[in-house]
């Protein structure tokens, strides 16, 4: 199993297990100070770290001990001994073989049996190419031993081959062996002066012998060749920060990030009090290679129609959104779906060993997720106050615009109506256009950056997530495009102003026609001569006529009834239910209910509503009242009094 991964279960098992028993209860925390806190959250560091290692000790696992929660970086000591063995010159090359042959056989001395008899099967099949291939895998599965024999062997095979020798000095470093490495390195200097790998290799070298001086001089030469370089730099920053120098660490863990990602230096940059962001670092990189995946597989085919700028648009973008809205259902739940990890895939990302990015892509995907988090929704906090500003406008412009309402006088007939409907959607509409313009190109621009901010977010993911493409990484990606279009979803749904016309701007009249209507009544008044106008009751239905209309109207409970304008030509036709009341011959009381429709001359509907009336009556006086409710025509009313009742009626609206 892969160290790190070793070193967090490890961690997560002692604070599981070992929690009941080192814990104390809440009631004694409660009472801490802030420094007895501090002090007791250390010694909880320290015992799970203890706790780590003796786990690992019991079940024979090696853990990186750089990220157990009490791991302090420290230089080594100079180790004088050690480095009193290094020869004053350079060896020759016959000297290093001898002296690589005397440690074979001094290492298979100690070595089990079985081990030896398997590196020489190994050695045996393969030629100095792949002798190295196999002491680099040996190494990584945790086998020091097997990988050393291969890689002494390997250079043996390679008398003349600078790579081969400069991997067994690299090992023999990461063995804790540098008194054996620097006479490789040295030899071979004198060959390359300019090697970037030797020099560092020769800095590494010195530094783990503790003598500081000697290290920063070759670790400087091989940043002079090769400024990136992730362990120079690396090494550079270590000894930085320990001589106080912060900004000057950062500046080369800065130069190893761009390179490579180790949760040790992430550990140590935020030990030293400061934050580094990995996705702009990686980004600053033009060497790495950053594809538009978000065009490639399509995403950018679902676009959201022009927002409508004005009420008569909103019908035609409704029919755009709605047909839009189930292709991004339909995608949704398709990315929804394809981001669930099966129970085999799981089984297959637990036996599959970490990748050598793994810990980069961890790191990478942890930043670009907190980078982009505060830029992918569209609404922001500063956006709330400006729209809630202009929708308390758009209702109060609308509350003052109060429409001119025609004449009580119903001999205008229904084209008055409707002309003082059309004037009121002259009055309206401006409004309600003013408004859309205004909310939509605001959100227009808003939907704008995010969109984008969107793009950049998946393509980070997509690029991050192939540095390490376990199941699990791949589907984390499906669930962020399933995210990209519930945000259009949600879009559609919530922050698009999409108002209908003004209810009076059904009425099929212009403008002008409407003020020729109205001036024209305004102008003319023909007074109807009374020898025309009619009233018979034959019961049960009542007759009525005059200058402008006639009706027939009656029934008994249920009522029919049927009305004929001259001057407008329309046509009503109504039904409904009627009651009549007499309280002991003192008060009398009739009251309609009825649904009309109307037509006119040429058979074509102009309004559809409810009407009716009630009458009250007595020795003295009496009222009677009427409204009606028109889809077109809206609600009008009217009393109207007789006798005394008629002077209180006249004197209460005055």
């Amino acid at each position: 199993m892969h160290k790190m991964t070793c070193t967090l279960l490890l961690l997560f098992t002692v604070f599981v297990c070992g929690r009941t028993q080192s814990l104390p209860d809440a009631a004694r925390l409660s009472k801490m100070s802030p420094s007895e806190l501090a002090a007791y959250r250390q010694l909880m560091l320290k015992q799970a770290s203890s706790r780590a290692r003796q786990l690992a000790a019991q079940y024979d696992r090696k853990i990186d001990a750089t990220v157990l929660p009490d791991f302090e970086a420290k230089l080594p000591v100079k180790d004088l001994k050690r480095l009193s063995l290094i020869p004053p010159v350079a060896p020759s090359a016959a000297e290093l073989s001898a002296a690589v042959r005397l440690s074979i056989r001094q290492l298979e001395s100690l070595t089990p049996a079985p081990i030896v008899q398997e590196v020489r099967a190994m050695t045996a099949k393969q030629d100095g190419a792949g002798l190295q291939g196999a002491a680099v895998g040996q190494w990584l599965n945790n086998n020091p031993i097997q990988a050393l024999l291969l890689s002494m062997e390997a250079a043996l095979r390679s008398p003349s081959e600078a790579t081969a020798w400069n991997n067994l000095a690299a090992m023999y470093n990461m063995a804790g062996l540098q008194h054996k490495s620097i006479p490789i390195l040295q030899r071979w200097l004198q060959e390359e002066p300019g090697n970037a790998m030797l020099l560092n290799n020769m800095g590494q070298a010195y530094l783990g012998l503790g003598d500081i001086s000697r290290a920063r001089q070759y670790l400087l030469n091989c940043l002079s060749v090769d400024e990136l370089n992730p362990e120079a730099n690396h090494s550079m920053a270590v000894i930085a920060s320990f001589e106080g120098q912060i900004d000057e660490a950062m500046n080369y863990f800065e130069k190893e990030l761009q390179i490579a990602t180790r949760r040790s230096t992430l550990g140590q940059i935020r030990k030293m009090g400061r934050s580094v962001n990995l996705a702009a670092i990686r980004r600053s990189r033009s060497d790495i290679p950053h594809r538009d995946l978000f065009t490639e597989i399509g995403l950018d085919k679902f676009r959201i129609p022009d927002l409508p700028t004005n009420c008569d648009q909103t019908d035609e973008w409704k029919a755009k959104k709605d047909a839009l809205m189930k292709s991004l259902s339909a995608e949704y739940w398709f990315w929804k779906k394809a981001a669930a990890l099966t129970e085999e895939e799981r089984r297959q990302d637990g036996r599959r060993v970490p990748g050598l990015y793994a810990d980069l892509a961890d790191e990478l995907l942890h930043e670009h997720g907190s980078e982009y988090a505060p830029l992918l929704g569209l609404i922001r906090k500063e956006d709330v106050a400006p729209l809630d500003g202009m929708v308390r406008n758009y209702w109060n412009k609308l509350a003052q615009a109060a429409c001119p309402q025609p004449p009580l006088d119903p001999g205008g007939g229904e084209q008055l109506i409707k002309a003082y409907a059309r004037k009121c959607c002259d009055l309206h509409k401006p409004i309600v256009d003013a408004y859309m313009d205004e909310h939509n190109a605001y959100i227009t621009n808003r939907l704008n950056l995010t969109l984008a901010n969107w793009k950049s977010y998946i393509n980070g993911c997509v690029d991050i997530a192939q540095l390490d493409p376990t199941n699990a990484a791949k589907k984390s990606v499906y669930g962020v495009v399933g995210e990209y279009f519930g945000f259009l979803i949600s879009t559609l749904q919530t922050s698009v102003a999409e108002e209908p016309p003004p209810g009076e701007c059904m009425i099929r009249m212009s403008t002008a026609t409407a003020d020729e209507i109205i001036t024209a009544k305004h102008d003319i008044d023909l007074d109807c001569p009374g020898w025309l106008k009619l009233k018979y009751d034959l019961a049960p239905f009542t007759l009525k006529a005059d200058c402008s209309k006639f009706s027939v109207e009656g029934g008994e409970g249920l009522l029919a009834g049927y009305e004929k304008n001259f001057k407008t030509g329309v046509c009503t036709l109504s039904a409904g239910v009627g009651e009549k009341a007499n309280f002991q011959n003192l008060v009398k009381a009739n009251m309609k209910q009825m649904v009309y429709i109307s037509f006119d001359n040429n058979n074509q509907l102009t309004d559809l509503g409810l009407k009716g009336s009630s009458q009250v009556g007595t020795d003295i006086g009496g009222l009677e009242g009427g409204y009606s409710l028109g889809l077109h025509s809206g609600f009008n009313a009217a009393v109207n009094g007789k006798g005394i009742l008629k002077s209180f009626v006249n004197l209460s609206t005055q």
